[in-house]
């Protein structure tokens, strides 16, 4: 019988979080190797950090603001040191007079050009011949890496290492998983020992694409890692809805991160709406919405403050920047949008099919950069397609509950623009990965030594993807195997 105890029974000792958070540590950092010597390449959120805090200086500051002089609310105090993900517009001051935001749509500096507003306009070249121009940089991903980052800005300014930072939270990681398992267990929600909850863990932390991901640093491995963080704390204070404050919190820095995650509110409302697996009851409207308001409340101050910096920037509420990446000349993203079915397809086959190109000459296998099935990455994951049947309508609710987050999280990812690419695995997948643990953890299917053999298999091709991925091209090819 699931139990909705909040007080576990199996405390963990203080020895054994600090051994397990330092052997996850020395693990990523031993796959990372020279990475650990220096930034990586894709600096992003260093640039965002140090931007947030000139912005905060300016405001105290006249030499701060001096420095900030001429540049838009989150616009980057520094031009990027390359070309890749940014988004960027231009100001132009045209022979008219008229000023006007946004990007070219075709390479020539004249001609057609779309407004931040959404519009074109025909621009003709004598308008903008020695007109003055301004390209304008910003950050589009999620500022949450960005806030974390601020006081490690205010000491080494733009040389933040963000492979170690990556580290650490990637660590963090494995430590939250097995204390998140070992509550499960505690409080009768699950019925592994500690020994199947090490297997577990080490699953998460070894057996999955969060190895190869952690140990790279670079701004998109770096926010789903970090999403990673505080997705286990909002499932930790959210399971039966028991910490509801702490839980919005969570999500709040969660959607911060990956905004994908903001669908995984779905979890919380129905830990309210069906208590104990069962219907609320009147007699319960009103604690489940004093737990409703207390998880909205960071929820909310999160999600307009991100509304508000997106109007900022690009005047719209809803355009966080990717629409200007490349200047706006992603032809995909012109033509279909950010989400549409048109990528299901495709995404699809990432997540679940892709497989590597075996070859009887060096280097033997070749990994498609769009990635590879997860059942390829993490063959444990076949356990979860035969879970063993539900006992009670507790049991019931908690797997569908965890079910349809992973549905709610991982529906928007198959229908965007990309497959994650560059990857070795299907990164994206990092987003629901802590719930699809859950699962098992909670699925009553012994670990058998099968079980164990996927899982150290899984360790085996993660492994090859964190020593290879970025570093030996050979085993590396652009084509979308079939």
């Amino acid at each position: 019988m699931t139990s909705n105890n909040t007080t576990p029974s199996r405390p963990v000792r203080w020895q054994w979080m600090v051994g397990i958070f330092l052997l996850a540590l020395a693990v990523f950092a031993a796959f990372s190797g020279d990475r650990l010597k220096a930034p990586s390449p894709d600096t992003h959120f260093v640039y965002l950090a140090n931007t947030y805090n000139q912005m905060i200086a300016a405001t105290v500051s006249d030499e701060a603001a001096a420095r900030r002089q001429g540049l838009e609310p989150f616009e980057l105090d520094r031009e990027p040191h390359h070309r890749n993900d940014w988004a960027s517009y231009r100001e132009i001051t045209l022979k008219s007079g008229e000023v006007v935001r946004g990007n070219w749509m075709e390479r020539g500096q004249h001609g057609r050009f779309k407004l931040l507003s959404g519009d074109e306009m025909e621009i003709p070249r004598s308008e903008v011949r020695g007109a003055e121009q301004t390209r304008r940089y910003f950050v589009s991903f999620p500022p949450g890496p960005g806030f974390l980052m601020m006081p490690l800005a205010a000491i080494w300014g733009w040389e933040i290492n963000d492979v170690w930072f990556t580290l650490f939270f990637a660590a963090l990681n494995v430590l939250l998983m097995f204390l998140l398992l070992e509550r499960l267990s505690g409080t009768g929600v699950s019925e592994r020992s500690r020994s199947d909850n090490l297997w577990l863990t080490g699953l998460f932390g070894f057996g999955t694409v969060h190895l190869w991901c952690a140990v790279l640093g670079q701004v998109w491995f770096t926010a789903l890692v970090i999403g990673i963080t505080f997705t286990l704390g909002y499932i930790y204070f959210g399971l039966h809805a028991r910490r509801p404050f702490l839980a919005g919190v969570c999500l709040a820095m969660a959607f911060a991160t990956r905004t994908p995650l903001v669908f995984s509110a779905l979890f919380f409302f129905l830990m309210v709406a069906f208590p104990g697996g069962r219907l609320i009851r009147p007699e319960q409207y009103k604690e489940g919405f004093k737990k409703l308001v207390l998880f909205c409340l960071p929820c909310l101050v999160m999600g307009l403050s991100l509304l508000f910096m997106n109007y900022l920037r690009f005047e719209s509420f809803t355009e966080f920047g990717h629409r200007y990446l490349a200047e706006g000349r992603i032809a995909r993203i012109a033509e279909y949008g950010l989400f549409h079915w048109h990528f299901l397809g495709k995404n699809l086959s990432a997540a679940f099919t892709l497989m590597p190109e075996l070859q009887t000459s060096y280097p033997y296998v070749v990994v498609s950069r769009h990635g590879m099935s997860l059942l390829l990455t993490t063959p444990a994951f076949a356990y979860l397609l035969w879970p063993r049947e539900r006992r009670d309508a507790g049991e019931r609710f908690l797997h569908r509950a965890l079910w349809a987050t992973v549905a709610a999280i991982a529906i928007p990812g198959f229908l965007y623009q990309n497959t994650g690419y560059e990857q070795f695995g299907y990164r994206f997948s990092l987003d629901f990965t802590a719930y699809l643990i859950v699962l098992l953890a909670v699925g009553r299917r012994p670990l058998t030594r099968l079980f164990k053999a996927c899982v150290l298999a899984g360790f085996a091709v993660n492994a090859f993807g964190a020593i290879t991925f970025k570093r030996m091209a050979e085993f590396y090819s652009n084509r979308f195997f079939v």
